[in-house]
């Protein structure tokens, strides 16, 4: 009995230190980090030990443009609507809709006949005046000086009347600002019009002109100057133009800035109205470091990123330039062949160990190539 119970004691002290050295050997296995090789998870996660796998690109220069394509709308170069200043009777109209006329053409002749008569009578009360003035002048010292002065003053005033007569039998006749086509015509011979009731639209359509609304990410790479091309539905060949203004404050409603291009538009294909695409690519430029935006890391009062120096990452201040969409030029701080994190990045910290789980080439068109 003595025996068995000294057995019994014996066994169960040799299973508590089993089950101790078994505890030992666990918590020893958790305490080892696994081989560098075996990390697991996103790109982004870290590993035991300080590692973190990236994605990573080599920074060559490129050249930082892009096209722009925005919806447009068709308009004449210039667009009057044209009336009688003083209104009347509508004696006579010249045009039709449709018709092409020259600058300074006569369209339409509104009251003109009392005006013409307003104007002789005008010249009539010149001409009395003269005389009286001359009869006057004349008497010399014999006359008093204040009705020299009468006959002079009715002398002035009569040429005042007949200037006054002659600008309003001008604008009796509508006569066209600049060349271009009747596209609206709101007269009819025999109707009395109001004054300044249009009776004539005339638009200019060689050249045509193409507004497009631009976003402020946009505008800032855009110039006077450069190469466009407009598409509309009923041609699908592009037609050549160029920017011609760009409005210099942005519109308080859209907040968009205003482009206008014009198309040279010698068979009038462009019509006012109609809906175009616009493609603009800004001239291309000297190649430069051109990196996403989404790259970048603030630290402070710094914007930086990573790169890679050996097995670890290093943090680097950058001077930033121009901003093109979601890239941006980069004027300092990074050199051509150097290694950029451009995936995991965010949850980096300088110096941290490295797992580079792809290899790419920044970049074309703003996009990594992988190799």
């Amino acid at each position: 009995m003595i025996l068995g119970a000294v057995r019994t004691k014996t066994f169960i002290s040799v299973g508590l230190v089993g089950a101790a050295c078994w505890g030992c050997s666990n918590a020893k296995a958790k305490q080892e980090p696994p081989p560098v090789g075996s990390v697991s998870g996103t790109p982004a996660a870290k590993a035991a030990g300080g590692v973190t796998r990236v994605e990573v690109a080599t920074v060559e220069p490129s050249v930082a443009s892009l096209t722009i394509q925005l919806p447009g709308e068709v308009e004449a170069t210039r667009d009057a609507l044209l009336a009688s200043a003083l209104g009347g009777y509508v004696e006579r109209v010249a045009v039709k809709v449709g018709d092409r006329v020259k600058k300074g053409q006569a369209l339409a002749w509104v009251d003109s006949a009392t005006h013409r008569s307003r104007v002789r009578q005008a010249q009539i009360e010149v001409d009395a005046s003269k005389r009286e003035l001359a009869r006057a002048q004349a008497l010399g010292t014999s006359i008093a000086r204040i009705e020299l002065e009468a006959a002079q003053t009715r002398h002035d005033a009569a040429r005042a009347g007949l200037a006054t007569a002659r600008v309003a039998s001008g604008r009796a006749v509508v006569t066209a600002p600049f060349a271009g086509t009747v596209v609206d015509l709101n007269a009819e011979v025999g109707e009395v019009a109001a004054p300044g009731t249009p009776l004539v639209r005339l638009v200019q359509l060689v050249p045509a002109k193409v507004s497009a609304s631009v976003p402020d990410r946009d505008v800032v790479v855009l110039r006077e100057g450069q190469s466009a091309r407009v598409v509309v539905a009923a041609n699908a060949t592009p037609i050549a133009g160029v920017v011609k203004h760009i409005r210099r404050a942005a519109d308080l409603r859209t907040r968009a800035f205003q482009v206008e291009i014009e198309v040279a538009n010698e068979d009038q294909r462009l019509l006012p109205g109609m809906i175009a695409q616009v493609h603009i690519e800004p001239a291309a430029d000297e190649p430069r470091l051109v990196i996403s935006q989404d790259w970048l890391v603030t630290r402070g009062k710094d914007v930086g990123a990573f790169v890679v120096d050996g097995e670890v990452a290093r943090y680097r201040a950058l001077t930033l330039g121009p901003v093109i969409r979601d890239r941006i030029v980069i004027s300092g701080g990074l050199s051509s062949g150097d290694l950029l994190v451009i995936t995991g990045h965010r949850n980096l910290a300088d110096g941290d160990r490295l797992l580079i789980s792809r290899r790419g080439v920044c970049c074309t068109d703003g996009r990594v190539v992988y190799r």
